[in-house]
């Protein structure tokens, strides 16, 4: 039997292993955490005791650094020869037509609508709903709870965080994040933070 290797640190790596062990409690699931020094970089080495044609990887990182270090794991997986599978709840609801990416997460009781695309290494957690023909980009964190309408597009690297709404039709730009619980009725500029801690949004100019 194949293997799967549950790869990465933290929460996340917990909270992913344990949902696929509940969904195919009949496969080889295995968890793979690995090692961060003082200066946050990865000890990469743990990929040396896999073997890429003996299984295939999930990459579970949280949304630290703009979700960068899950991708610099999932890039790390991939230059390696690893097969980069997606992970969906069996009490997800998923419309039809709806493409995933590789390494995809959709939590429990999460609703995409029909006709939505869901790039790589994107995270949807428990409960949130994407409407219709909706676009999420590339290494994009949706937290629990989170409402997206209709013909959304959020871009690659943003963040919506519980209690968030967002309008159908609107745009999110890369690298967003979306902090307060409210309703967001307009398109959001690249890099714009609505962090909690503020009571006015921080725009980040430049590359």
């Amino acid at each position: 039997m194949n293997s799967r290797w549950i790869v990465g640190a933290g929460d996340h790596l917990d909270l992913v292993f344990h949902a696929w062990k509940q969904a195919y409690p009949d496969e080889h699931i295995q968890k793979v955490e690995v090692p961060q020094g003082a200066d946050y970089e990865f000890d990469l080495s743990v990929f040396d005791t896999l073997n890429p044609e003996l299984g295939d990887v999930f990459i579970a990182f949280d949304d630290r650094f703009g979700n960068f270090k899950r991708m610099e794991l999932f890039r790390a997986a991939l230059e390696r020869g690893f097969t980069l599978a997606s992970f969906v709840s069996t009490s997800a609801d998923i419309g039809q037509d709806v493409t995933l990416g590789k390494n995809v997460f959709i939590g429990p009781q999460a609703v995409i609508g029909h006709g939505c695309k869901l790039d790589y290494n994107s995270v949807v957690h428990a409960g949130a709903h994407i409407g219709a023909n909706s676009r999420i980009r590339a290494s994009v964190w949706i937290e629990p709870g989170v409402q997206i309408g209709a013909r959304v597009e959020i871009g690659a690297h943003a963040i919506i965080r519980t209690g968030a709404i967002v309008r159908s039709g609107i745009k999110v730009g890369k690298g967003a994040e979306l902090g307060w619980p409210q309703l967001y009725s307009a398109d959001i500029a690249d890099k714009t933070v609505y962090d909690t801690r503020y009571d006015e949004p921080i725009f980040v100019y430049g590359s």
